[in-house]
């Protein structure tokens, strides 16, 4: 069966605010998508709370919107449910980076093979501009007119401290570039976690799309987590395509020893079960 864009596309119309990075992020998904010719009824897509939320009514698949800083583990359930599912997590880098930090660490820890999409905007936009921990130090944004006080949060600095088996770092100003780095993710077989640089008109102007474009150097795939922490760390660059990867690492399911040599998935061997005999204590 051939997948095309009209597949995935909805009714719903965009809401986001024009020149919105969003709108690329979403068409470089629905790409990748497509060109790894994976059907909507075989796509759980988990969104976040945030501007990156508002395209789950406007992508076909199995779609869910969970608390703030949750679509992490709701993707891992889903994954390990049913392993024939393709399963995409997409936050933004405040609930990422704030309620669902601990979810973050734990998914690249266990190497759940599942994709997450970060959208780093540096701002909570959604609602109107407020600081994150991916915010510049000092930075004067809406509840902050004197600037953001505390330290910064380097997303790759953070992903690569913990032994990644996968991490990339893509532009929403590039969506062809972009699609194939999703691409990359969701073929690889473990925890893929892939930044989004994301332009933000509205909230972060000072990050206009020609200010990043300056900084951007696409690179190629690398296995030298030291080249890879050099890179993430370069304040004068922004270093995009798939920084890092190791192969080596088992995912999650394959390391399960009560589940080796089991064909069938979880949600197969869900069964129905009379709970008559509790309820009657209760009567």
């Amino acid at each position: 069966m051939k997948i095309d864009i009209f597949d995935y596309n909805t009714n719903v119309k965009n809401t986001w605010c024009p020149g919105c990075g969003n709108f690329n992020i979403h068409m470089a998904l629905k790409t990748a998508l497509i060109e790894l010719n994976r059907h909507p009824s075989d796509v759980v897509l988990s969104f976040d709370i945030g501007c990156n939320g508002n395209g789950g009514d406007k992508i076909e698949g199995f779609r869910v919107k969970g608390l703030h800083g949750r679509a992490i583990p709701f993707a891992v359930g889903a994954h390990i449910a049913n392993r024939r599912m393709t399963v995409i997590a997409d936050i933004g880098d405040g609930g990422c980076l704030h309620e669902g930090i601990d979810h973050l660490i734990h998914a690249i820890r266990s190497n759940y093979d599942i994709t997450v999409l970060i959208h780093n905007n540096e701002n909570f936009a959604l609602t109107t501009g407020q600081i994150t921990s991916t915010s510049d130090t000092g930075k004067r944004m809406y509840g902050f007119p004197n600037g953001k006080t505390e330290g910064d949060i380097n997303i790759g600095e953070l992903v690569l401290s913990l032994n990644p088996s996968f991490y990339a770092r893509g532009f929403s100003g590039d969506p062809i570039h972009l699609a194939q780095i999703i691409k990359s993710g969701i073929k690889h077989k473990g925890f893929s976690a892939i930044e989004i640089v994301q332009v933000c008109p509205t909230y972060n102007p000072e990050n206009s799309l020609e200010l990043l474009k300056s900084k951007i150097e696409k690179v190629e795939e690398s296995d030298d987590i030291e080249i890879a922490r050099k890179r993430v760390c370069d304040d004068k660059k922004l270093y995009t395509g798939v920084i890092y990867r190791n192969s080596s690492i088992k995912d999650y399911y394959s390391k399960l020893k009560n589940r080796q040599n089991i064909k069938s998935e979880l949600v197969d061997e869900v069964k129905n079960h009379s709970i008559s005999n509790i309820l009657s204590d209760f009567q």
